[in-house]
Protein backbone atom coordinates (compact mmCIF):
# COMPACT_ATOMS: atom_id res chain seq x y z
CA UNK A 1 0.00 0.00 0.00
CA UNK A 2 2.88 2.35 0.77
CA UNK A 3 4.32 1.64 -2.70
CA UNK A 4 1.00 2.34 -4.37
CA UNK A 5 0.56 5.67 -2.60
CA UNK A 6 4.07 6.80 -3.52
CA UNK A 7 3.56 5.88 -7.20
CA UNK A 8 0.33 7.90 -7.35
CA UNK A 9 1.83 10.96 -5.66
CA UNK A 10 2.35 14.03 -7.86
CA UNK A 11 5.88 14.43 -9.22
CA UNK A 12 7.74 17.53 -8.20
CA UNK A 13 8.40 20.01 -11.02
CA UNK A 14 11.56 22.10 -11.29
CA UNK A 15 9.45 25.20 -12.00
CA UNK A 16 7.76 24.78 -8.63
CA UNK A 17 11.03 24.80 -6.71
CA UNK A 18 11.49 28.56 -7.04
CA UNK A 19 15.16 28.30 -8.07
CA UNK A 20 16.95 31.58 -8.84
CA UNK A 21 20.23 32.35 -10.57
CA UNK A 22 23.06 33.35 -8.23
CA UNK A 23 25.53 36.03 -9.24
CA UNK A 24 28.53 34.03 -7.96
CA UNK A 25 27.93 31.41 -10.66
CA UNK A 26 29.07 33.92 -13.30
CA UNK A 27 32.53 34.22 -11.74
CA UNK A 28 32.80 30.57 -10.77
CA UNK A 29 31.42 28.89 -13.92
CA UNK A 30 31.14 31.62 -16.63
CA UNK A 31 27.31 31.48 -16.75
CA UNK A 32 24.80 34.34 -16.99
CA UNK A 33 21.01 34.43 -16.91
CA UNK A 34 19.05 35.28 -20.06
CA UNK A 35 15.31 34.76 -20.59
CA UNK A 36 15.06 32.58 -17.47
CA UNK A 37 17.83 30.32 -18.80
CA UNK A 38 21.46 29.88 -17.76
CA UNK A 39 23.74 30.64 -20.74
CA UNK A 40 27.40 29.67 -20.88
CA UNK A 41 29.53 32.64 -21.95
CA UNK A 42 32.21 30.38 -23.42
CA UNK A 43 30.26 28.00 -25.70
CA UNK A 44 26.79 29.72 -25.67
CA UNK A 45 25.15 26.46 -24.52
CA UNK A 46 22.16 26.72 -22.20
CA UNK A 47 21.16 24.96 -19.01
CA UNK A 48 17.45 25.17 -18.25
CA UNK A 49 17.64 24.33 -14.55
CA UNK A 50 19.24 26.75 -12.11
CA UNK A 51 21.18 24.12 -10.14
CA UNK A 52 24.78 24.71 -9.19
CA UNK A 53 25.60 21.03 -9.75
CA UNK A 54 24.51 21.23 -13.41
CA UNK A 55 26.47 24.41 -14.08
CA UNK A 56 29.58 23.12 -12.27
CA UNK A 57 29.50 19.81 -14.18
CA UNK A 58 29.23 21.69 -17.50
CA UNK A 59 32.18 23.91 -16.63
CA UNK A 60 34.38 21.13 -15.23
CA UNK A 61 33.85 18.77 -18.18
CA UNK A 62 34.20 21.35 -20.99
CA UNK A 63 36.04 24.52 -19.96
CA UNK A 64 37.97 23.96 -16.72
CA UNK A 65 41.13 22.96 -18.55
CA UNK A 66 41.25 26.18 -20.57
CA UNK A 67 39.74 28.75 -18.19
CA UNK A 68 40.98 27.79 -14.74
CA UNK A 69 44.07 29.84 -15.54
CA UNK A 70 41.99 33.02 -15.25
CA UNK A 71 41.97 34.19 -11.65
CA UNK A 72 41.29 37.45 -9.87
CA UNK A 73 41.14 40.51 -12.12
CA UNK A 74 42.05 38.48 -15.21
CA UNK A 75 39.01 36.29 -14.68
CA UNK A 76 36.71 39.34 -14.38
CA UNK A 77 38.16 40.87 -17.56
CA UNK A 78 37.62 37.58 -19.42
CA UNK A 79 34.00 37.48 -18.24
CA UNK A 80 33.42 41.07 -19.44
CA UNK A 81 35.05 40.24 -22.78
CA UNK A 82 32.83 37.17 -23.26
CA UNK A 83 29.72 39.17 -22.29
CA UNK A 84 30.53 41.83 -24.88
CA UNK A 85 31.12 39.17 -27.52
CA UNK A 86 27.78 37.48 -26.76
CA UNK A 87 25.92 40.81 -26.88
CA UNK A 88 27.52 41.61 -30.27
CA UNK A 89 26.44 38.26 -31.71
CA UNK A 90 22.89 38.73 -30.46
CA UNK A 91 22.73 42.26 -31.86
CA UNK A 92 23.94 40.96 -35.22
CA UNK A 93 21.13 38.42 -35.37
CA UNK A 94 18.62 41.07 -34.34
CA UNK A 95 19.92 43.46 -37.02
CA UNK A 96 19.65 40.79 -39.72
CA UNK A 97 16.11 40.03 -38.62
CA UNK A 98 15.25 43.73 -38.43
CA UNK A 99 16.65 44.40 -41.92
CA UNK A 100 14.69 41.46 -43.29
CA UNK A 101 11.50 42.76 -41.71
CA UNK A 102 12.10 46.25 -43.12
CA UNK A 103 12.69 44.89 -46.64
CA UNK A 104 9.52 42.82 -46.42
CA UNK A 105 7.55 45.81 -45.14
CA UNK A 106 8.91 48.00 -47.96
CA UNK A 107 7.78 45.38 -50.47
CA UNK A 108 4.24 45.52 -49.08
CA UNK A 109 4.25 49.33 -49.15
CA UNK A 110 5.12 49.39 -52.85
CA UNK A 111 2.54 46.70 -53.64
CA UNK A 112 -0.10 48.69 -51.75
CA UNK A 113 0.68 51.78 -53.82
CA UNK A 114 0.48 49.77 -57.06
CA UNK A 115 -2.89 48.32 -56.08
CA UNK A 116 -4.25 51.68 -54.90
CA UNK A 117 -3.39 53.37 -58.21
CA UNK A 118 -4.59 50.35 -60.28
CA UNK A 119 -1.19 50.02 -61.95
CA UNK A 120 0.00 46.80 -63.71
CA UNK A 121 1.78 44.26 -61.52
CA UNK A 122 4.79 44.45 -63.84
CA UNK A 123 5.41 48.02 -62.65
CA UNK A 124 6.98 46.57 -59.51
CA UNK A 125 10.31 45.98 -61.26
CA UNK A 126 10.24 49.51 -62.68
CA UNK A 127 9.62 50.94 -59.20
CA UNK A 128 12.53 48.87 -57.87
CA UNK A 129 14.84 50.27 -60.57
CA UNK A 130 13.75 53.80 -59.62
CA UNK A 131 14.43 53.15 -55.93
CA UNK A 132 17.81 51.62 -56.76
CA UNK A 133 18.80 54.66 -58.82
CA UNK A 134 17.83 57.08 -56.04
CA UNK A 135 19.57 55.03 -53.33
CA UNK A 136 22.78 54.77 -55.37
CA UNK A 137 22.93 58.56 -55.43
CA UNK A 138 21.75 59.43 -51.90
CA UNK A 139 22.94 56.51 -49.74
CA UNK A 140 24.99 53.96 -51.70
CA UNK A 141 25.58 51.88 -48.57
CA UNK A 142 21.90 50.81 -48.69
CA UNK A 143 22.18 49.44 -52.22
CA UNK A 144 22.45 45.81 -51.07
CA UNK A 145 19.17 46.09 -49.13
CA UNK A 146 17.39 47.43 -52.22
CA UNK A 147 18.72 44.50 -54.26
CA UNK A 148 17.01 42.14 -51.80
CA UNK A 149 13.65 43.87 -52.40
CA UNK A 150 11.43 41.42 -54.28
CA UNK A 151 8.98 43.15 -56.64
CA UNK A 152 8.48 40.71 -59.50
CA UNK A 153 4.99 40.59 -60.96
CA UNK A 154 4.26 37.28 -59.20
CA UNK A 155 5.43 38.71 -55.88
CA UNK A 156 3.34 41.86 -56.36
CA UNK A 157 0.27 39.77 -57.22
CA UNK A 158 0.81 37.56 -54.15
CA UNK A 159 1.33 40.55 -51.83
CA UNK A 160 -1.84 42.24 -53.10
CA UNK A 161 -3.82 39.01 -52.62
CA UNK A 162 -2.50 38.73 -49.06
CA UNK A 163 -3.45 42.34 -48.28
CA UNK A 164 -6.89 41.76 -49.80
CA UNK A 165 -7.42 38.66 -47.68
CA UNK A 166 -6.28 40.55 -44.59
CA UNK A 167 -8.80 43.34 -45.28
CA UNK A 168 -11.57 40.78 -45.78
CA UNK A 169 -10.68 38.99 -42.54
CA UNK A 170 -10.55 42.28 -40.65
CA UNK A 171 -13.96 43.23 -42.01
CA UNK A 172 -15.35 39.84 -41.01
CA UNK A 173 -14.00 40.28 -37.48
CA UNK A 174 -15.29 43.86 -37.21
CA UNK A 175 -18.65 42.99 -38.79
CA UNK A 176 -19.36 40.29 -36.23
CA UNK A 177 -18.93 42.92 -33.46
CA UNK A 178 -21.19 45.62 -34.95
CA UNK A 179 -24.06 46.70 -32.73
CA UNK A 180 -25.54 48.72 -35.59
CA UNK A 181 -24.59 49.17 -39.23
CA UNK A 182 -25.96 50.72 -42.39
CA UNK A 183 -25.26 49.97 -46.04
CA UNK A 184 -25.09 52.07 -49.21
CA UNK A 185 -25.74 50.26 -52.48
CA UNK A 186 -24.94 51.57 -55.96
CA UNK A 187 -25.05 49.80 -59.30
CA UNK A 188 -23.24 51.07 -62.39
CA UNK A 189 -21.95 49.71 -65.70
CA UNK A 190 -18.24 49.66 -66.53
CA UNK A 191 -16.57 50.10 -69.93
CA UNK A 192 -17.12 46.42 -70.78
CA UNK A 193 -20.90 46.76 -70.22
CA UNK A 194 -20.69 44.62 -67.08
CA UNK A 195 -22.88 45.77 -64.20
CA UNK A 196 -20.86 46.35 -61.02
CA UNK A 197 -22.69 46.43 -57.70
CA UNK A 198 -20.81 48.34 -54.99
CA UNK A 199 -21.84 47.79 -51.37
CA UNK A 200 -20.47 50.18 -48.74
CA UNK A 201 -20.86 49.69 -45.00
CA UNK A 202 -20.62 51.88 -41.93
CA UNK A 203 -20.85 50.18 -38.56
CA UNK A 204 -20.30 50.95 -34.89
CA UNK A 205 -19.38 48.53 -32.10
CA UNK A 206 -19.95 48.66 -28.35
CA UNK A 207 -16.82 50.83 -27.90
CA UNK A 208 -18.23 53.43 -30.34
CA UNK A 209 -15.50 52.66 -32.88
CA UNK A 210 -16.84 53.51 -36.34
CA UNK A 211 -15.79 51.42 -39.35
CA UNK A 212 -16.45 52.77 -42.85
CA UNK A 213 -15.34 50.58 -45.74
CA UNK A 214 -16.17 49.25 -49.18
CA UNK A 215 -17.73 45.92 -48.26
CA UNK A 216 -17.90 44.26 -51.66
CA UNK A 217 -17.97 44.83 -55.43
CA UNK A 218 -20.06 42.22 -57.22
CA UNK A 219 -19.97 41.71 -60.99
CA UNK A 220 -23.45 41.04 -62.36
CA UNK A 221 -23.17 39.39 -65.78
CA UNK A 222 -26.89 38.97 -66.46
CA UNK A 223 -29.91 41.00 -65.35
CA UNK A 224 -29.86 43.62 -62.60
CA UNK A 225 -33.37 43.32 -61.20
CA UNK A 226 -34.30 43.96 -57.59
CA UNK A 227 -34.12 40.22 -56.91
CA UNK A 228 -30.61 39.97 -58.40
CA UNK A 229 -29.34 42.89 -56.32
CA UNK A 230 -31.00 41.51 -53.19
CA UNK A 231 -29.30 38.12 -53.67
CA UNK A 232 -25.90 39.82 -53.95
CA UNK A 233 -26.52 41.86 -50.80
CA UNK A 234 -27.70 38.77 -48.93
CA UNK A 235 -24.58 36.89 -50.06
CA UNK A 236 -22.37 39.73 -48.77
CA UNK A 237 -24.15 39.65 -45.40
CA UNK A 238 -23.50 35.93 -45.10
CA UNK A 239 -19.86 36.19 -46.19
CA UNK A 240 -19.01 38.91 -43.67
CA UNK A 241 -21.07 37.51 -40.75
CA UNK A 242 -23.39 40.53 -40.61
CA UNK A 243 -26.52 40.13 -38.50
CA UNK A 244 -29.82 41.25 -40.04
CA UNK A 245 -31.14 42.45 -36.69
CA UNK A 246 -28.29 45.00 -36.49
CA UNK A 247 -29.17 46.62 -39.83
CA UNK A 248 -30.27 50.20 -39.13
CA UNK A 249 -30.17 52.02 -42.49
CA UNK A 250 -30.14 51.59 -46.26
CA UNK A 251 -28.98 54.18 -48.79
CA UNK A 252 -29.75 53.72 -52.49
CA UNK A 253 -30.24 55.76 -55.64
CA UNK A 254 -33.69 56.28 -57.16
CA UNK A 255 -33.62 53.39 -59.66
CA UNK A 256 -36.72 51.12 -59.71
CA UNK A 257 -34.53 48.07 -58.98
CA UNK A 258 -33.52 49.77 -55.73
CA UNK A 259 -36.66 51.65 -54.65
CA UNK A 260 -39.39 49.58 -56.29
CA UNK A 261 -42.41 49.35 -53.99
CA UNK A 262 -43.00 45.61 -54.44
CA UNK A 263 -39.90 44.07 -56.04
CA UNK A 264 -37.09 46.56 -55.37
CA UNK A 265 -34.11 45.93 -53.14
CA UNK A 266 -35.54 47.87 -50.21
CA UNK A 267 -38.88 46.04 -50.38
CA UNK A 268 -37.15 42.64 -50.45
CA UNK A 269 -34.88 43.54 -47.52
CA UNK A 270 -37.90 44.61 -45.49
CA UNK A 271 -39.62 41.32 -46.35
CA UNK A 272 -36.52 39.44 -45.19
CA UNK A 273 -36.55 41.36 -41.90
CA UNK A 274 -40.25 40.63 -41.38
CA UNK A 275 -39.63 36.91 -42.00
CA UNK A 276 -36.95 37.01 -39.29
CA UNK A 277 -39.39 38.59 -36.81
CA UNK A 278 -37.59 41.97 -37.05
CA UNK A 279 -39.59 45.18 -37.35
CA UNK A 280 -38.85 46.60 -40.85
CA UNK A 281 -39.81 50.10 -39.71
CA UNK A 282 -36.69 50.19 -37.52
CA UNK A 283 -34.60 50.43 -40.71
CA UNK A 284 -34.28 53.97 -42.10
CA UNK A 285 -34.18 54.24 -45.89
CA UNK A 286 -32.41 57.16 -47.56
CA UNK A 287 -32.24 58.29 -51.15
CA UNK A 288 -28.55 59.07 -51.72
CA UNK A 289 -28.16 62.79 -51.01
CA UNK A 290 -25.36 63.10 -53.58
CA UNK A 291 -27.58 61.62 -56.29
CA UNK A 292 -30.31 64.07 -55.35
CA UNK A 293 -27.91 66.97 -55.68
CA UNK A 294 -26.71 65.68 -59.06
CA UNK A 295 -30.27 65.35 -60.33
CA UNK A 296 -30.99 68.92 -59.29
CA UNK A 297 -27.90 70.09 -61.17
CA UNK A 298 -29.33 68.65 -64.39
CA UNK A 299 -32.11 71.23 -64.22
CA UNK A 300 -29.43 73.82 -65.06
CA UNK A 301 -29.47 73.06 -68.77
CA UNK A 302 -28.44 76.46 -70.23
CA UNK A 303 -28.60 74.84 -73.65
CA UNK A 304 -27.77 78.07 -75.49
CA UNK A 305 -24.49 78.30 -73.57
CA UNK A 306 -23.61 74.60 -73.47
CA UNK A 307 -24.34 73.95 -77.15
CA UNK A 308 -22.07 76.81 -78.26
CA UNK A 309 -19.22 75.83 -75.92
CA UNK A 310 -19.40 72.11 -76.76
CA UNK A 311 -19.55 72.74 -80.53
CA UNK A 312 -16.44 74.95 -80.34
CA UNK A 313 -14.52 72.38 -78.32
CA UNK A 314 -15.54 69.55 -80.66
CA UNK A 315 -14.49 71.56 -83.73
CA UNK A 316 -11.07 72.19 -82.21
CA UNK A 317 -10.31 68.87 -80.54
CA UNK A 318 -12.08 66.38 -82.78
CA UNK A 319 -9.74 67.10 -85.70
CA UNK A 320 -6.05 66.45 -85.17
CA UNK A 321 -4.86 69.33 -87.41
CA UNK A 322 -7.14 71.88 -85.73
CA UNK A 323 -6.07 70.65 -82.31
CA UNK A 324 -2.35 70.93 -83.08
CA UNK A 325 -2.75 74.37 -84.61
CA UNK A 326 -4.86 75.56 -81.69
CA UNK A 327 -2.25 74.47 -79.16
CA UNK A 328 0.44 76.19 -81.17
CA UNK A 329 -1.78 79.27 -81.35
CA UNK A 330 -2.10 79.30 -77.52
CA UNK A 331 1.66 78.97 -77.19
CA UNK A 332 2.24 81.88 -79.59
CA UNK A 333 -0.31 83.99 -77.70
CA UNK A 334 1.40 83.14 -74.40
CA UNK A 335 -1.95 82.01 -72.95
CA UNK A 336 -2.29 80.94 -69.32
CA UNK A 337 -3.66 77.52 -70.33
CA UNK A 338 -2.30 75.00 -72.80
CA UNK A 339 -5.48 73.33 -74.05
CA UNK A 340 -9.25 72.94 -73.71
CA UNK A 341 -10.98 70.15 -71.80
CA UNK A 342 -13.63 67.73 -73.01
CA UNK A 343 -17.03 67.55 -71.34
CA UNK A 344 -18.09 64.09 -70.10
CA UNK A 345 -21.72 63.80 -69.01
CA UNK A 346 -21.22 60.90 -66.58
CA UNK A 347 -18.43 62.66 -64.66
CA UNK A 348 -20.01 65.11 -62.29
CA UNK A 349 -17.10 67.52 -62.01
CA UNK A 350 -16.44 67.57 -65.75
CA UNK A 351 -18.89 70.33 -66.69
CA UNK A 352 -17.54 72.89 -64.23
CA UNK A 353 -13.89 72.27 -65.12
CA UNK A 354 -14.60 72.41 -68.85
CA UNK A 355 -16.58 75.66 -68.60
CA UNK A 356 -13.95 77.33 -66.42
CA UNK A 357 -11.15 76.43 -68.84
CA UNK A 358 -13.17 77.64 -71.85
CA UNK A 359 -14.00 80.93 -70.11
CA UNK A 360 -10.30 81.54 -69.42
CA UNK A 361 -9.54 80.98 -73.12
CA UNK A 362 -12.65 82.60 -74.63
CA UNK A 363 -10.72 85.39 -76.39
CA UNK A 364 -8.17 82.96 -77.86
CA UNK A 365 -10.96 80.60 -78.97
CA UNK A 366 -12.83 83.49 -80.63
CA UNK A 367 -9.71 84.59 -82.55
CA UNK A 368 -8.87 81.03 -83.59
CA UNK A 369 -12.41 80.34 -84.82
CA UNK A 370 -12.34 83.57 -86.85
CA UNK A 371 -9.12 82.46 -88.56
CA UNK A 372 -10.80 79.16 -89.51
CA UNK A 373 -13.81 80.88 -91.04
CA UNK A 374 -16.07 79.69 -88.20
CA UNK A 375 -16.87 82.89 -86.30
CA UNK A 376 -18.76 82.54 -83.03
CA UNK A 377 -20.89 85.70 -82.58
CA UNK A 378 -21.98 84.57 -79.09
CA UNK A 379 -18.45 85.20 -77.82
CA UNK A 380 -18.98 88.90 -78.56
CA UNK A 381 -22.53 89.10 -77.18
CA UNK A 382 -22.58 90.70 -73.68
CA UNK A 383 -25.87 89.01 -72.71
CA UNK A 384 -24.59 85.57 -73.72
CA UNK A 385 -21.31 86.20 -71.92
CA UNK A 386 -23.25 87.14 -68.78
CA UNK A 387 -25.12 83.83 -68.87
CA UNK A 388 -21.84 82.06 -69.58
CA UNK A 389 -20.10 83.71 -66.60
CA UNK A 390 -23.03 82.81 -64.33
CA UNK A 391 -22.91 79.17 -65.45
CA UNK A 392 -19.14 79.05 -64.82
CA UNK A 393 -19.60 80.39 -61.28
CA UNK A 394 -22.56 78.21 -60.33
CA UNK A 395 -20.95 74.99 -61.63
CA UNK A 396 -17.75 75.84 -59.75
CA UNK A 397 -19.77 76.16 -56.53
CA UNK A 398 -21.60 72.92 -57.32
CA UNK A 399 -18.28 71.14 -57.87
CA UNK A 400 -17.09 72.40 -54.49
CA UNK A 401 -20.31 71.10 -52.91
CA UNK A 402 -19.88 67.75 -54.66
CA UNK A 403 -16.36 67.42 -53.31
CA UNK A 404 -17.55 68.13 -49.76
CA UNK A 405 -20.35 65.57 -50.04
CA UNK A 406 -17.99 62.83 -51.19
CA UNK A 407 -15.54 63.11 -48.27
CA UNK A 408 -15.16 60.07 -46.04
CA UNK A 409 -16.38 59.62 -42.48
CA UNK A 410 -19.36 61.97 -42.65
CA UNK A 411 -22.80 61.31 -41.25
CA UNK A 412 -26.14 62.39 -42.67
CA UNK A 413 -26.48 65.58 -40.63
CA UNK A 414 -23.10 66.82 -41.94
CA UNK A 415 -24.15 66.20 -45.54
CA UNK A 416 -27.47 67.93 -44.86
CA UNK A 417 -25.57 70.87 -43.37
CA UNK A 418 -23.49 71.20 -46.57
CA UNK A 419 -26.65 71.28 -48.68
CA UNK A 420 -28.44 73.83 -46.45
CA UNK A 421 -25.43 76.15 -46.27
CA UNK A 422 -25.14 76.01 -50.07
CA UNK A 423 -28.83 76.91 -50.43
CA UNK A 424 -28.46 79.81 -48.00
CA UNK A 425 -25.48 81.14 -49.95
CA UNK A 426 -27.54 81.04 -53.14
CA UNK A 427 -30.36 82.97 -51.47
CA UNK A 428 -27.96 85.59 -50.15
CA UNK A 429 -26.33 85.93 -53.57
CA UNK A 430 -29.76 86.30 -55.21
CA UNK A 431 -30.87 88.90 -52.65
CA UNK A 432 -27.66 90.89 -53.17
CA UNK A 433 -28.16 90.79 -56.94
CA UNK A 434 -31.76 91.97 -56.63
CA UNK A 435 -30.70 94.82 -54.34
CA UNK A 436 -27.96 95.95 -56.73
CA UNK A 437 -30.37 95.88 -59.67
CA UNK A 438 -33.09 97.83 -57.83
CA UNK A 439 -33.50 101.39 -59.28
CA UNK A 440 -32.82 104.27 -56.94
CA UNK A 441 -35.99 105.99 -55.66
CA UNK A 442 -36.77 109.34 -57.23
CA UNK A 443 -36.64 112.28 -54.87
CA UNK A 444 -39.61 114.61 -54.75
CA UNK A 445 -39.14 118.31 -55.68
CA UNK A 446 -39.90 119.30 -52.10
CA UNK A 447 -36.94 117.25 -50.82
CA UNK A 448 -34.48 118.99 -53.06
Amino acid sequence: MAFASSSNSKKRKVADEGRTFKEKWTENYFFIEQNSTAVCLICIDTVACFKEYNLKRHYDTRHAATHNKFVGQDRQEEINKLKKKLTGQQMLFRKVKSDSDMILRASYVVCHKIAKKSKPFTDGEFVKDCIKGVVDVICPEKGKEVDKLSLSRWTVARRIDEMSDDIVNSLKEDGSKFNFFSIAVDESTDVTDTAQLAIFIRGVNSDFVITEELLSVQSMKDTTTGQDIYEEVKSAFSRFSLKWENLSGIVTDGAPAMKGKNSGLVARIKTELANRQINPDDVTVFHCIIHQENLCVKVLQFKDVMSTVVSCINFIKARGLNHRQFRQFLEDMDADQEDLLYFTEVRWLSRGKMLKRFFELKDEVSNFMDTRGKPVPELQDPKWLTDFAFLVDITAHLNELNTKLQKREQVIHELYSHIKSFQNKLRLAYSATQWQCMPLPKRSPSSR
